[in-house]
């Protein structure tokens, strides 16, 4: 069993301030389960101010600085995730991470997780993500449901054009870019082009030199400044799961599920709902598929069957 009994409102801790760090902490700071304990952060960022919805939370370089820490969402970088989970686990504290893991891959590293995790008694949840994570769940709920069949998963990158993308980062004042392509009733295509400004540089120019570049003469082109392009990539991710298969003798099933979402999002808000079910994990490394689907809800487990089921 874990070495410290879990309280109903946990105290969690994010792991890392990229991009799936701060999304966490979005999740985190919208709800009641959680009380955010802080971020770990590296010693060379661990001084940069925190966005002003953040600044109340303690940031430090080592999690043994936040006190009492009931769980930690690992956000850092694939090739560090082992290191900083063995480090928690160590620390004896629950750990769920989202690491991009697939296959083989993905079995060997739960492996070597539950190992960590029974030498320090203390569980943790790998691969509670978008992919693997959620997605997988489906996947595997269409083959429960037709055993003999074909599963196609096909990706769509929601019209990006990455050509325009680039050549818009080359114009002067721009620091980054991102173009979408759609197509308009009528049949026209129609561009929306994002950009990211130098400090400094003055949108109306540089709305004129992307106008005037000829990539962007062809068709109609609305400009728009944005804060942050990053923020903007993982939105509009497109999928589209299908499933051939036979349920019991009955042959021609088709299951479809499509989706377009962010899938930075998605994956804070799967690793908040496994930290949800870590109250009474015995030690060792769990996968979404070897947890109860109510344990995710916590608390909210007997309304969710009544809303639900």
């Amino acid at each position: 069993m874990t070495r410290h009994a879990m309280p109903q409102t946990m105290r969690v801790a994010v792991v890392g301030f990229g991009r799936l760090g701060r999304a966490c902490a979005e999740v985190l700071a919208l709800d009641d389960h959680f009380v955010p304990a802080g971020f770990v952060r590296r010693q060379q960022t661990v001084a940069v101010p925190l966005p002003s919805r953040f600044s109340a939370w303690p940031a430090v370089t080592h999690v043994s600085e936040l006190g009492t820490v009931d769980a930690a969402l690992v956000c850092v970088p694939l090739a560090q995730v082992r290191e900083v989970s063995r480090e928690l686990l160590q620390q004896g504290i629950p750990v769920v991470e989202c690491a991009r893991f697939e296959g083989r891959e993905l079995a060997e590293h739960k492996e070597e997780m539950g190992r960590m995790a029974a030498l320090y008694e203390t569980p943790a949840i790998v691969g509670a993500g978008w992919e693997p994570g959620a997605l997988s769940l489906f996947r595997g709920l269409f083959a429960l449901l037709t055993p003999k069949g074909d599963t196609e998963t096909t990706h769509r990158p929601a019209g990006t054009s990455l050509h325009h993308s680039t050549v818009a980062r080359a114009v002067p004042g721009v620091k980054d870019a991102l173009c979408t392509e759609l197509h308009v009733p009528g049949g026209k295509q129609q561009r929306y082009l994002y950009v990211e400004l130098d400090e400094g540089a003055g949108f109306e120019r540089v709305e004129a030199a992307l106008r005037g570049d000829p990539l962007f003469l062809g068709e109609e082109t609305l400009v728009f400044q944005v804060d942050d392009v990053s923020a903007l990539e993982d939105e509009g991710q497109g999928i589209l799961l299908k499933r051939y298969g036979t349920a019991a003798r009955t042959a021609h099933q088709m299951l479809l599920f499509e989706a377009r979402v962010s899938e930075l999002a998605l994956s804070a808000q799967c690793m908040a709902a496994a930290a949800r079910a870590l109250p009474g994990l015995k030690a060792r490394a769990y996968s979404l598929f070897d947890l109860p689907p109510g344990a995710l809800w916590g608390r909210l487990r007997a309304e969710a069957e009544r809303q639900w089921l």
